[in-house]
């Protein structure tokens, strides 16, 4: 994750798309070979979201992350809109956190294991476990892939075995789409493509042209249904623009490439092959000279009328009014159209004033009730800190706001340091040892706490605290 602060002083910050990265390089030691776009491609999360945006959007995004523009990359990718979220936490494998435990001493966030709905872990097949630390929250804590957040217990898998081998096939697509090794496709040479697979499925005519009602049909037969609600895109049968109708149609809206992987995977076709792909034909259209068939004088007046008889109202009324004559108009006199048809918007409600002092007493309030709950909660203790006291109130950035300044000063007050919150973890696992009957010694101590049995640093601070040297 990279922090820089823009032109206008705000934090950017975000653990997917971060910015400033040429500033970063020209700070890192003369010696050292890592580029821009190393950092980019080997590092980010850019290659799976673009995968399947133009080469000219890819560039602008990339531009974005090497020089910043002081905004959010997500939002200008649609995350905030968008039904597919990544996830809010940051996952890990136990068995990969072990591995690198034992041969190195310390973890790190893989970025297979952000990719949304990756269920597990390529290399040992197990689960992915979810942390408590936020992936998207724009004032970001740094964070360690620690004891503190990670450990090396395996959870039992919970899914069937369809949903397991559907799951590993996305892995294998979004492996490929991370490594990067693909050239940029069009949008519309990427629905000729769904086109062409769909017509060798018989999903589709001669011409192109879809049967979308048993592309539907046989796509709900080979995904199980709670396959695609864990992949957030469950498809309404009763709603005429679900996403699946609407994602074989040349419109120009985001795509999460995540469904690009879905359709995909539906036509037995390879994220590799997929791009790897070179000729497409698409739909094929019938050329057909359209004239108009009327009056257009006639057609004017009555629009004119329509417009005359209606003020105040806005385009989408008067189309309202008169729908076949607005079509007509609009298709074959549009700068005549434009002229003439008034924009009326409607002024929006102005936003109430907030007493901020009033916020400020209620935030403190949450603020201090939360960390009560932190400290007071039943196993194994959580550190007092901003985000997690922003998670267990259930709130994101608001509350990071200077005007509450109450709230920001008693949160600084409470943030816990590392030592104390390492001795208030040696003390939890003390009691625990006593209330099970057990004896109580240094080892048992650390592997209880989660810092491992061969950490020396930690050895010497369960020794002092067992000498009460830590009141």
């Amino acid at each position: 994750m990279h922090i820089c602060l823009d032109r206008t002083g705000f934090n950017t910050t975000s653990i997917f798309f971060p910015q400033y990265l040429q500033r970063l390089r020209k700070n890192l030691p003369p010696y050292s070979n890592v580029t821009v776009s190393e950092l980019i491609w080997n590092h980010t999360m850019f290659p799976f979201y673009t995968a399947f945006l133009s080469q000219e959007r890819s560039d602008s995004i990339h531009g974005m992350m090497v020089d910043g523009c002081g905004k959010s990359i997500e939002n200008s990718l649609g995350f905030s809109g968008g039904k597919v979220k990544p996830y809010n936490r940051l996952r890990y494998c136990p068995k990969c956190y072990a591995e690198d435990m034992d041969e190195f001493g310390e973890s790190f966030w893989r970025r297979l294991h952000q990719v949304p709905d990756v269920l597990y872990c390529p290399k040992h097949g197990v689960s992915l476990k979810s942390t408590i630390v936020p992936s998207t929250e724009k004032y970001a804590d740094y964070w360690c892939a620690d004891s503190d957040v990670c450990n090396t217990e395996v959870e039992d898998d919970i899914y069937d075995e369809r949903i397991k081998e559907l799951n590993q096939a996305y892995i294998r697509n979004a492996m490929f789409l991370m490594s990067g090794d693909y050239k940029k496709k069009e949008l519309h040479h990427i629905v000729d493509f769904y086109v062409d697979r769909l017509r060798e499925r018989g999903f589709a005519s001669a011409r192109g042209f879809i049967y979308v009602q048993d592309f539907v049909d046989e796509f709900l037969r080979f995904y199980p249904s709670d396959y695609l609600s864990l992949m957030q895109s469950d498809v309404n049968v009763n709603q005429k623009a679900n996403w699946l109708r609407l994602f074989v149609r040349n419109n120009g809206k985001n795509r999460s490439p995540l469904r690009h992987l879905l359709v995909l995977q539906f036509l037995g076709v390879s994220a590799e092959e997929f791009f790897h792909e070179q000729t497409t034909t698409g739909k094929i259209m019938a050329r057909v000279n359209h004239a108009p068939s009327f009056d257009l004088e006639q057609r004017r007046k009555a629009w004119l009328k329509i417009i005359e008889e209606n003020p105040g109202l806005n385009r989408s009324q008067l189309k309202e009014i008169g729908k076949g004559l607005h079509t007509w108009i609009y298709k074959h006199d549009r700068d005549w159209y434009e002229q003439v048809t008034p924009r009326i918007h409607k002024r929006k409600k102005r936003t109430p004033v907030i007493d901020w002092a009033k916020r400020d007493e209620e935030c403190l309030a949450l603020a201090k009730q939360a960390v009560e709950s932190i400290l007071n909660r039943e196993g194994k203790p959580i550190r007092v800190l901003p985000a997690t006291i922003r998670q267990e109130v259930g709130v994101r950035r608001w509350l990071d706001n200077p005007k509450l300044v109450r709230t920001r000063r008693f949160i600084q007050q409470v943030t816990e340091d590392i030592n104390s919150y390492r001795i208030r973890k040696i003390k939890w696992a003390i009691s625990e040892l006593e209330s099970e009957g057990l004896s109580v010694t240094v080892y048992k101590i650390q592997l209880r706490a989660g810092f491992g049995g061969n950490n020396k640093e930690m050895s010497e601070l369960v020794a002092r605290v067992m000498q009460g040297i830590y009141k």
